[in-house]
C-alpha cells in the first residue's frame, strides 16, 4: 500500500469524497485493513437519520410490535459498543417515531451524570433535528450535547397538548449547549419556552416561523442580540404601533451585527425594521408583504430604508407579495403610478408603481433582484432600462412570468437587446416579456460578441420557427444554454433550447 493513504488527514478527504457513494462503500472501507477502519467508521456513523442504528448495538435489544425492547434478563448490558459508536455522530435527524421501552432509557441513562445534569449520550453531535409528533424522552437524549452548534425544531401549528419532553430539552440546551450559534424553530410555540429563546443571546442565525405564537417583546429581544447576523421571522400579525412603542424604549442599538434578514410582515412593519437596521451592513434581504384584506401594501417607505440603509451593500434582494385576485381583477388591474390621479376611494389591489421601484436602481452593487409578485410591475422597456442603468454588477435578475394583461406598456422582446447591451455579468434572466416580433435586424449594433448569459425564462410562448428564435437568441447571449418559459409552453422551449445546442455545434 502506498504510504500515503496511510496518512490520516488524506485518507480522510477520500473518504469523504466517498459519502457520496452511500454507506456500503464506506463499509467496505472500514473492513479493508486497521488504518482505514477508524477514518471510514467516523464518517459512516457521522450522520444518522434516525436512533435506530444506535438501538441496535444494545445488546438483547430486539424490534417486537413496533417496539425495541430489552430481550435480556441481565440488569447491565455491555454498552461499550453502544458508546464506541456513539461518540461518532455529529448529526441526526428524528424524521420518525421510535418506540422505545423506558428499560432501554433507564439503562441508557444510569452510567451517565446525576438526574440534575442533563443526560448527554452523543458527546460530539453538532446538530439535531426535532419534531414535536416524533419526540419522546430518548429521542431529546439522543438530540443533546455540549457541541452542539445547530438545532432545527418543528412543534406544528395544530392545537395538541405541550410536548414536557420538548421544554425540558430546551431547557437542557440552554444549560448543556452554550455555543449553539443556529437556531430554527417552526410551529407555535408556547409563551413559557419563547423566554428560553429570547435568553439565547449568542446565537448567529435564527429562524422564526411561529405564526401568531411571536410576541414583540420576543422580537424585541431577539433584535438585541449582539452576534446574530442572519434571521428569519413570520411577523404577519404584529401591529406596527406596538413595534414601534417597544423599540422606541430600547436605548441600545437594534440588529447591531445583522446582514441577511427574511421577514414576512404588513409593509408598515417592514419598514420600521429596516429603519432601525444598521447603515452598510445588510447584503442579503427577502421580504414578503402579507397585508389584512382591505389594506393595500405601502411600499415606498420599505424602498426608501432599503436604499438608505444598504445601499453601499445589498447584494441580493427578494421582494414578494401575492394577494387573492380573481382572473378578471388581474386582467384590468390599475397602474399604480395612475391610481393617485382618479376620483373616489383608492384601489386596493394595484401593482407596485414603477415611479417607487425606481427607487432602487441607487442599489449599485446589486447582483440578484427576484420581484415575485400576483400582480406584475407595469414599465415599458425603455424604464426597465433606466433601473437597470442603476446595477452596474447584475448577474440574475427575476421579474416573474405573470405578464400584465390589457396595459398600454409592457415589455417587449427589445428588452432583450438591452440586456445584452447594458448588463454584461448577467447570468440567469426570466422576464415577463412577448418576444413575438422579433428579428435579427432589431438587435442593437452595440450588443457585446460575448455575454455570459446562460439561462433565459420568457412568459409568453415562442413563435412557431423555433431555429429563427434561437438564432436571434444566440446573436444576443453567445453563452445561453437554456430558454424555458411558463408549463404550458414547456414543449415549445425544448424545441429552442434544442436549436441553440444545433446552433453552438455549427459554430463550433
Amino acid at each position: 500500500m502506498q504510504q500515503a493513504l496511510l496518512i490520516d488527514e488524506i485518507i480522510r478527504l477520500i473518504f469523504h469524497f466517498s459519502e457520496e457513494d452511500g454507506p456500503a462503500t464506506l463499509n467496505t472501507l472500514a473492513r479493508t485493513c486497521r488504518a482505514w477502519e477508524g477514518p471510514a467508521l467516523d464518517y459512516l456513523w457521522t450522520r444518522l437519520p434516525s436512533i435506530t442504528p444506535l438501538l441496535q448495538l444494545i445488546p438483547g435489544v430486539e424490534l417486537v410490535d413496533g417496539t425495541y425492547v430489552l430481550k435480556t434478563t441481565h440488569p447491565s448490558p455491555d454498552l461499550t459498543r453502544f458508546h464506541l459508536y456513539a461518540c461518532r455522530v455529529k448529526h441526526i435527524s428524528h424524521r420518525r417515531k421510535v418506540q422505545v421501552d423506558p428499560t432501554i432509557i433507564s439503562i441508557l441513562t444510569r452510567e451517565c451524570l446525576p438526574s440534575t445534569h442533563p443526560v448527554v449520550m452523543l458527546p460530539s453531535l453538532r446538530s439535531a433535528q426535532l419534531s414535536t409528533s416524533n419526540c419522546d424522552r430518548i429521542q431529546a437524549c439522543l438530540s443533546l450535547s455540549g457541541q452542539l452548534s445547530k438545532l432545527t425544531l418543528n412543534l406544528g401549528f395544530k392545537a395538541r397538548a405541550s410536548n414536557d419532553y420538548i421544554s425540558q430539552y430546551l431547557q437542557d440546551v440552554v444549560r448543556t449547549a452554550p455555543g449553539l450559534q443556529r437556531l430554527s424553530i417552526r410551529g407555535s410555540l408556547p409563551e413559557s419556552l419563547m423566554g428560553l429563546v429570547s435568553s439565547m443571546s449568542n446565537l448567529q442565525a435564527l429562524s422564526l416561523r411561529l405564526g401568531s405564537s411571536l410576541t414583540t417583546e420576543a422580537l424585541l429581544a431577539v433584535a438585541s442580540f449582539p452576534n446574530l447576523s442572519k434571521l428569519e421571522i413570520h411577523a404577519g400579525h404584529i401591529d406596527a404601533e406596538d413595534l414601534f412603542a417597544a423599540f422606541s424604549q430600547k436605548e441600545a442599538p437594534l440588529f447591531p451585527s445583522l446582514t441577511e434578514l427574511h421577514i414576512r410582515a404588513h409593509t408598515p412593519v417592514l419598514a420600521h425594521i429596516l429603519e432601525n437596521i444598521p447603515i452598510d451592513a445588510l447584503h442579503t434581504l427577502r421580504i414578503e408583504a402579507e397585508e389584512e384584506a382591505g389594506v393595500p401594501a405601502t411600499w415606498g417607505p420599505v424602498f426608501q430604508n432599503i436604499t438608505t440603509k444598504a445601499a453601499n451593500t445589498i447584494r441580493n434582494l427578494t421582494i414578494e407579495h401575492h394577494i387573492e385576485v380573481d382572473d378578471m381583477e388581474l386582467e384590468s388591474a390599475p397602474s399604480a403610478d395612475t391610481t393617485s390621479l382618479s376620483p373616489g376611494p383608492p384601489i386596493i389591489n394595484t401593482p407596485i408603481p414603477f415611479s417607487q421601484l425606481l427607487t432602487l436602481r441607487s442599489l449599485h452593487h446589486l447582483e440578484k433582484f427576484v420581484l415575485d409578485t400576483t400582480l406584475p410591475p407595469i414599465m415599458s422597456d425603455a424604464e426597465l432600462e433606466t433601473l437597470i442603468k442603476g446595477w452596474p454588477e447584475l448577474q440574475n435578475l427575476d421579474l416573474g412570468l405573470a405578464a400584465p394583461k390589457r396595459q398600454t406598456k409592457s415589455l417587449t422582446f427589445r428588452s432583450l437587446g438591452m440586456f445584452a447591451s447594458r448588463t454584461p455579468n448577467l447570468k440567469g434572466l426570466t422576464l415577463p416579456v412577448d418576444i413575438n416580433g422579433m428579428d435579427t435586424a432589431s438587435i442593437p449594433v452595440d450588443s457585446p460578441i460575448s455575454h455570459v448569459l446562460t439561462h433565459l425564462t420568457l412568459a409568453s410562448a415562442p413563435p412557431p420557427d423555433s431555429a429563427l428564435v434561437a438564432e436571434y437568441l444566440r446573436r444576443l447571449f453567445p453563452a445561453l444554454l437554456e430558454v424555458d418559459g411558463s408549463f404550458e409552453n414547456d414543449g415549445e422551449w425544448r424545441a429552442v433550447t434544442t436549436a441553440l445546442g444545433r446552433c453552438a455545434s455549427s459554430a463550433a
